[in-house]
């Protein structure tokens, strides 16, 4: 599916467009002309289609050179073990905290445990353990080709929770993972690596952005004046108050 230029969507959720797997985040396809990358791996179990996604969109798979993780969380890299099956030429990186616990199958540091046990992801999924080749901070950059994406720290719904910022053709772009979602509305959980405090100083951070789309990790994208989202959840913080949930209950 193509969101726009150099962008696609090859994978998605029953919290999504039901593209592949039910427990799938967004997974976007990045074209960088010589080469692809992958945005968050999915939870696994819709790998195939992913990839087959990708084919439909035109590319051929074999070119996607890298798999980018916002989060360490199963429905964005639970997958990474068998997205890399099927991709061998791919590197993976994610934040250097979601690269421990992926590489070590850390089922608890990724609150994969507390989710299975309250019946988010079925009682048979596991975290397969992931090599991860490069460990990415704030303010690193990554070259897809001819473009280029700017990793931002924005914890709060996760711990080493990253964005990406991609500008190009004069628009910019934000991968936002589950820091913000379309509506200003946000993914607090009661889990351990959930942060009200590291939430609230992520979204000031994006505050001044000035986003053209907002490609969040669940539900609507926004092709045009992203921003208003990201304003949208610091104007209630404004008041003191917490954005609203994207989700009342799973």
């Amino acid at each position: 599916m193509r969101l726009a230029e150099r962008i696609h969507l090859v994978g998605s959720g029953a919290n999504g467009f039901d593209l592949t797997d039910p427990y799938d985040c967004h997974v976007y396809l990045l074209d960088g002309g010589s080469e692809l990358a992958l945005v968050d791996a999915g939870a696994g179990m819709g790998a195939g289609a992913v990839v087959e996604n990708v084919r439909r969109a035109g590319f051929d798979p074999a070119r996607i050179r890298q798999v980018l993780c916002t989060h360490a969380h199963g429905d964005h890299a639970g997958g990474a073990a068998r997205m890399r099956a099927l991709l061998p030429g791919a590197s993976f990186a994610m934040s250097a905290h979601a690269a421990g616990l992926i590489e070590r199958g850390d089922e608890v540091g990724t609150s994969l445990a507390p989710a299975i046990e309250a019946g988010i992801y079925p009682a048979g999924y596991r975290l397969e353990p992931c090599p991860v080749e490069r460990r990415l901070a704030d303010g690193d950059r990554v070259a897809v080709g001819d473009l280029e994406l700017e990793c931002l720290e924005t914890p709060g719904h996760a711990d080493g929770h990253l964005s990406f910022l991609l500008e190009h053709g004069g628009r910019r772009s934000l991968f936002a993972g589950d820091l913000v979602f379309h509506g200003g509305t946000v993914l607090l959980q009661a889990t351990h690596d959930c942060s009200v405090q590291a939430l609230t100083a992520s979204l000031r951070r994006l505050r001044p952005l000035a986003l053209d789309a907002l490609f969040p990790g669940h539900f609507a994208v926004s092709l045009r004046d992203g921003q208003r989202h990201v304003e949208r959840a610091n104007a209630v913080l404004d008041t003191l108050l917490l954005p609203p949930p994207a989700v009342t209950a799973w």
